[in-house]
């Protein structure tokens, strides 16, 4: 590293200079990701444009780096669709981009990565990534880290850990750049709101009031609208005014509608039986007095480890602590029926579970110590004559020498260091076996004495002084043998072969539905709108080879799956599909849900529409006062009600936005016309107007309204225009 030596030396200002150039020499392959296309094999098509292999390998490869340097645990069918998400949204705004002239400079990648403003980074900044200080860059990292990825290659040869680090910061740089240029199309759509100084003045008249109004509420679920009739006509009409503005009546993409059987695997009695029995051997065991609890832990294969220390309950497995205090010194419990967290903490387990209160001890809640430590080998390799050296320091100590001056020539010491009995980490750096443990909390203040020790693989002895002890707490020292209650192979196998021959009784779904509906073993369930992107069915992992057998060109619709293996390899699952739900408009006898039609959806629309076409109708040129006698109607009184704030009426548990901007457009003792709000039709009487007494500024103004607005135009207006070339997968990738 003689060049990064030279760039120390020549101080931070050049840090910078040359961090920035590096900077552009990373960016500049980064921005021309989707120009090049080595090979024919694409993983999907966004437009017109393939994404292919090779591009998708190298990002997936970026990404497991990155997960490997950060310690990020991510499952891979989840890393597959993450990096599905990030090269096919680079290809959707690198096309827009590349239509509106927008590029990426690398001064703008390192303004944005030094200042903190990328969200896709900030996204890793929790993580143990090297590359982050805070939310920001830590660039004289990744200078030292370029030069030397740079020098290695220059050589022909680089060491696994730089390329496993460049990688990691290819794919963060991959991803700020796709920031950068989302953030810029976005931008360009938010500025399509432009604010003149007339509506400025309109929108301060409007906000600068608050006011108090009576509501007249007719709830949606008071109108009779089952009764009322709708012909075919009013359908369809109905059906081709909407299909443009509800994304419920288009598919969007291509998917797929599948009915599946799902069985999950549990132990059978002679499963339960079994290992009930082996835990019955095991407690007798530890009643017979068997002591050697390390080997007994091993051998009984118990998913809870043995921990040779007395702990407090604060750190006993949860399930030992509630029954630690009904047993006896050397009394055994079990095998107990128990329900636990796995170790991963991410599942409920069943388990039996075996406790032995071995001792029971009184120890200090807190104590002060400083110690010394000596090992068996010198720092020079050579042995170490460990009692006599430890008997002289303490003679010494003892005699009153000073206890740093002693200890400055040994690396392993420290002084007044207190210790709280109920943390696990600060008891677990001093000692880690019960026989230290009892010597120092036995140990009288003040006074030297010594204690064998290994901590962390340091062999030797620790002299060590008490300074003080606080407080008095019970310790236990205790095993758990814990199992899980979990199936044999033999009971995987044959439920396999059952679920293999109930579907080989069917030639299609339509068999398999009539054969589960006589056969309570077996549910067949429904799954909707699986598209090429997804990565699960029925939310069970080891499931995408199901979605490539979905799409593939030879299955038809009623067409069954075999019988394959999933989930956490305790599942079977077979399916069927259903129906092939193409691009574009629904029609009228597509399902929405089972025995939902979009012609049902319609008709309840309709109904709903005169329903409240009625309601307006029975409400219209009423008073407040004449509506308040009506027994569908509920009336309320809202207090300091401001446009563009949502008005908060009572019983709704929803806030209404319309009833703040009729309230804005009414006078004092006037009544409005009845309007349609979310919860149903409203008519709102204004009692009082009070100002706020603000001051108008037309520049704030019209900043106000174009932010509003802008953010409208931003998820829609793109989002709408990104549509016209959404990604479409082939799934090739998912076989990586």
């Amino acid at each position: 590293m003689a060049t990064l030596q030279k760039l120390r030396n020549m101080g931070p200002l050049l840090v910078i200079f040359v961090g920035l150039a590096l900077l552009a020499f990373i960016a500049g392959d980064a921005v021309k990701l989707f120009d090049t296309h080595s090979i024919d094999t694409s993983v999907g098509t966004v437009g017109d444009k393939d994404i292919n292999v090779m591009d998708f390998q190298e990002a997936y490869n970026e990404f497991d780096c990155l997960c490997n340097v950060t310690g990020l645990e991510i499952p891979e069918e989840a890393r597959q669709s993450y990096i599905w998400s990030i090269l096919s949204n680079s290809a959707l705004y690198n096309d827009y981009a590349a239509k509106l002239g927008i590029t990426v400079t690398a001064e703008e990648v390192n303004h944005v990565l030094v200042n903190g403003k990328s969200d896709f980074f900030a996204q890793f900044a929790q993580s143990q990534s090297p590359f982050h200080n805070g939310r920001k860059l830590n660039l004289d990292y990744l200078t030292q880290l370029t030069e030397a990825y740079q020098e290695q290659a220059a050589m022909g040869q680089i060491e696994g850990p730089v390329a496993m680090l460049y990688n990691s910061w290819k794919f963060l740089e991959r991803g700020v750049i796709l920031d950068i240029i989302s953030n810029k199309i976005n931008t360009i759509a938010a500025d399509a709101t432009i604010a003149n100084p007339a509506v400025a003045q309109k929108n301060f008249d409007l906000n600068n009031n608050t006011h108090t109004v009576n509501v007249a509420l007719y709830p949606f679920n008071r109108m009779d609208s089952d009764s009322i009739p709708v012909t075919e006509d009013e359908v369809k009409k109905s059906y081709k005014e909407n299909l443009n503005s509800n994304a419920i009546l288009t598919n969007r993409h291509e998917s797929r509608d599948i009915k599946y059987i799902l069985k999950t695997v549990e132990p059978s009695e002679k499963d339960l039986a079994d290992l009930k029995e082996d835990m019955t051997k095991y407690a007798d065991t530890l009643k017979n007095g068997y002591d050697n609890y390390q080997r007994l832990a091993r051998i009984s294969r118990t998913t809870y480890p043995y921990i040779n220390m007395f702990l407090t309950k604060e750190l006993l497995d949860p399930s030992l602590a509630k029954a630690i205090d009904t047993l006896d010194t050397n009394e055994v419990l079990g095998p107990v029926d128990n329900t636990t967290y796995s170790q991963d903490r991410k599942r409920l387990i069943k388990t039996y579970d075996v406790y032995k209160n071995i001792e029971k001890a009184e120890v200090p809640e807190s104590f002060m110590i400083r110690a010394i430590t000596v090992a068996e080998i010198a720092a020079d390799g050579s042995n170490v004559d460990v009692n006599a050296a430890v008997d002289s320091l303490i003679n010494i100590l003892n005699n009153g020498a000073d206890f740093k001056a002693v200890a400055s020539n040994y690396r392993a010491s420290f002084d007044s260091l207190t210790i709280h009995t109920s943390n696990a980490n600060e008891v677990f750096s001093v000692v880690d076996d019960i026989e230290s443990q009892k010597d120092i909390y036995n140990a009288p203040v003040g006074k030297y004495l010594s204690t064998d020790i290994n901590v962390q693989g340091f062999n030797g002895k620790m002299l060590f002084q008490l300074i003080s002890k606080e407080g008095k707490t019970d310790a236990y020292h205790a095993i758990v043998i814990r199992r899980e209650k979990v199936f044999s192979n033999e009971t995987y196998n044959r439920e396999y072969e059952n679920l293999c021959k109930f579907v080989g009784k069917s030639k299609d779904l339509a068999e398999l539905e009539k054969n589960a509906a006589e056969d309570a073993q077996y549910w067949v369930r429904s799954q909707r709108a699986i598209t090429t992107d997804s990565t699960l069915i029925a939310g069970t992992p080891k499931t995408s080879e199901f979605i490539d057998w979905i799409f593939d060109k030879e299955t038809n619709v009623g067409q069954i799956s075999g019988v394959k293996k999933c989930g956490n390899e305790d599942c079977f699952m077979v399916i069927a599909l259903e129906n092939i739900n193409e691009k574009g408009d629904k029609p009228l006898t597509a399902e929405l849900a089972p025995g939902y039609t979009v012609q049902t959806y319609i008709e309840n629309m309709v109904k709903s529409d005169k329903a409240t076409e009625n309601a307006i109708a029975e409400m219209k040129d009423k008073s407040y006062n004449d509506l308040k006698s009506n027994p569908k109607i509920s009336t309320y009184t809202v207090d300091r009600v401001e446009f563009n704030k949502p008005a908060s009426v009572s019983s709704t548990m929803q806030d209404e936005i319309a009833v703040s901007a009729v309230a804005a457009k009414t006078n004092v003792g006037e009544t409005s016309a009845p309007f349609k709000g979310i919860n149903g039709v409203y008519v709102v009487e204004v009692t009082a107007k009070d100002s706020k007494n603000g001051t108008f500024d037309a520049a704030t103004e019209k900043q106000q309204i174009e932010t509003l607005y802008n953010r409208f135009y931003m998820t829609n207006a793109v989002a709408n225009t990104l549509d016209k070339i959404y990604p479409k997968e082939n799934r090739v990738y998912k076989h990586f």
